[in-house]
């Protein structure tokens, strides 16, 4: 019911924001340059990232909404208003559409931004990684590298089609306990997954996505479900219930939501 003006951080404050009764702040990799907040409104923060996070930045806003479960219970023992608010994915973008010509044994799609402990293990253990992504030509054996970009329309159907998806887990969301949003999007695609060990993938997906937490497990794992097609089908079937029913735009929505509205009413406005 919300009329929704979408601002980035080089026109932060266009002309509605000084008439806007809930303002959400979506934050990436690092804190917001010298962010003012609409007293007269609601103001929250959904923290993807915690790369320099402080508390002096928190205190700024008047709810603040986290990926991680882990940084959500400390938010609440620290007497924030918050609320843990997954990832998510679009089942409208992301679904099932398997086809034959996209067939690999071993996909990745990522850019080389940061240091993936996924496609170090795969490298250290001879897989046939294809990566599609960008950043990497010349920072790894350019063998690897298939492509820069995937339009999202189109990941659905390489997601769907790979035997498996190599997902990356970053040291950061095994430290907090985030479930990436690619996760979802391949289980939206009903895509067979293989991750770095994460406790949040584990609580969520259970065994539905098998995990590794070195070299050689995923080596293992590899060899265990590539000549394995029932095996795959069922884990991503299962993975696939769990994505759309639970993580869609909607339930994002909802979580925020539940949060916004509580605080609406603690300020009556």
């Amino acid at each position: 019911g919300y009329n929704v003006v979408s601002a980035t951080e080089d026109n932060l404050y266009p002309d509605t924001a000084a008439d806007a009764g809930v303002n959400l702040y979506l934050r990436g990799y690092g804190p917001f340059n010298e962010v003012k907040t609409n007293k007269k409104a609601v103001n929250v923060i959904y923290i993807r990232s915690y790369d320099s996070l402080f508390e002096e930045e928190l205190k700024v806003f008047d709810g603040v909404a986290t990926a991680s479960r882990d940084f959500y219970n400390y938010l609440l023992g620290a007497g924030y208003a918050t609320a843990y608010v997954p990832e998510m994915t679009d089942p409208s973008v992301f679904y099932p559409a398997p086809d034959p010509k996209l067939e690999r044994n071993l996909l990745y799609v990522g850019d080389n931004e940061r240091p993936s402990p996924a496609i170090a293990a795969a490298v250290e253990a001879g897989l046939p990684l294809e990566i599609y992504g960008r950043f990497w030509v010349g920072n790894i054996d350019d063998g690897f590298v298939k492509g820069e970009y995937i339009h999202d329309n189109d990941l659905g159907a390489y997601f769907s089609s790979a035997k498996i998806n190599l997902v990356n887990i970053t040291e950061q969301e095994s430290q907090f306990g985030i479930i990436p949003s690619r996760v979802y999007d391949i289980a939206a695609s009903k895509g067979f997954m293989i991750a770095p060990y994460n406790k949040e993938i584990e609580a969520v997906f259970g065994d539905a996505i098998p995990m590794f937490k070195n070299a050689d497990e995923l080596k293992a794992l590899y060899g265990q479900y590539i000549n394995d097609p029932k095996a795959r089908a069922a884990k991503a079937e299962k993975a696939y219930k769990i994505a759309v029913s639970e993580y869609n735009a909607d339930m994002f929505v909802q979580r925020i939501n539940g949060l916004v509205e509580f605080l609406i009413n603690e300020k009556k406005l």
